[in-house]
């Protein structure tokens, strides 16, 4: 009797193990790679509502490229505000891809750029290095964003809202 038991809690297990891997698969399939229609400007205007933009500069095509490394004819849109004194941590790079394969050199270049930005403030510059430690990069879809501001994760949140 405790053998069969024993069979039918570990059948149980695994049933609701693999109930678990389907919903985690399907919630990936259907908001993972999921292209936006939301227009550009929408999605920027959305992002920068909640930010203080006081801060920071609009980047020229020159500087995405210096900064990212990223080639503006491969996107349907990119736009960065980045810091406007060398003591600033405050960015926001939004790119919209023609197709999401592109997601991984995306968020490579976003994370490079973080991770230089850190290094830069490593070992004097702990406000700026804080709130590179809570910036955000979120890929949506045909949507990126790298946020680094005070307000991150609102911006963020209204990025996925937008889209």
């Amino acid at each position: 009797m405790k053998i069969k038991s024993m069979r039918l809690s570990v059948l149980e297990i695994v049933k609701w193990i693999l109930v678990g891997l389907l919903v985690a698969f399907l919630v990936h399939s259907f908001t993972g790679n999921r292209i936006s229609k939301a227009g550009f400007d929408t999605v920027w205007g959305a992002v920068t509502a909640d930010a203080d933009m006081s801060k920071m500069q609009e980047g020229s095509n020159q500087m995405i490229r210096r900064l990212y490394g990223l080639d503006l004819a491969q996107y349907d849109g990119i736009r960065l505000y980045y810091p406007k004194t060398n003591m600033g941590a405050e960015e926001i790079l939004l790119v919209k891809m023609k197709d999401t394969n592109d997601q991984e050199a995306v968020k490579k270049a976003m994370e490079s750029r973080k991770k230089t930005q850190m290094n830069n403030f490593n070992g004097y510059g702990t406000y700026q290095y804080g709130m590179l430690e809570k910036s955000v990069i979120s890929i949506r879809g045909n949507y990126a964003l790298f946020a680094s501001a005070e307000n991150a994760a609102e911006i963020v949140q209204a990025f996925g809202n937008a889209l």
